[in-house]
């Protein structure tokens, strides 16, 4: 089973958990990070999200149709999977394009800042 983990954090916090892996040796799975709640949100809008569960639910699909079972405009979807493609949540196919995670899961964590 493939999965991947979405988070925000910081480029510090991402050393830091880069850095604990090297030394341990253990590898902690496919991360894909933000910095911040707002960039998470520019990347991955609820648009985006559709079709993301739709190709993981259908498998590959040209983008002509996912924009039918979307009921979207095609330059638009077309637009979307660039950008997923971009930040590695969909990959090309035979026969389109697909989701290669058989899990996504998301994690975030809001702390108080240092006083």
């Amino acid at each position: 089973m493939r999965a991947v983990t979405v988070c925000v954090e910081s480029l510090a916090a991402g050393l830091d958990r880069f850095r604990e892996v090297w030394e341990s040796g253990v590898a902690q799975g496919e991360l894909l990070t933000f910095e911040s709640v707002e960039g998470l949100h520019r990347t991955l809008t609820p648009n985006r999200w559709a079709l993301v569960r739709t190709l993981q639910a259908e498998g590959p699909l040209a983008v002509r149709e996912l924009a039918r079972r979307l009921g979207r405009d095609v330059k638009r979807v077309h637009e979307d999977v660039a950008k997923l493609k971009e930040v590695g949540l969909v990959e090309d196919a035979a026969g389109g394009v697909w989701v290669p995670y058989d899990e996504i899961r998301a994690e975030l964590t809001l702390k108080r800042p240092a006083a």
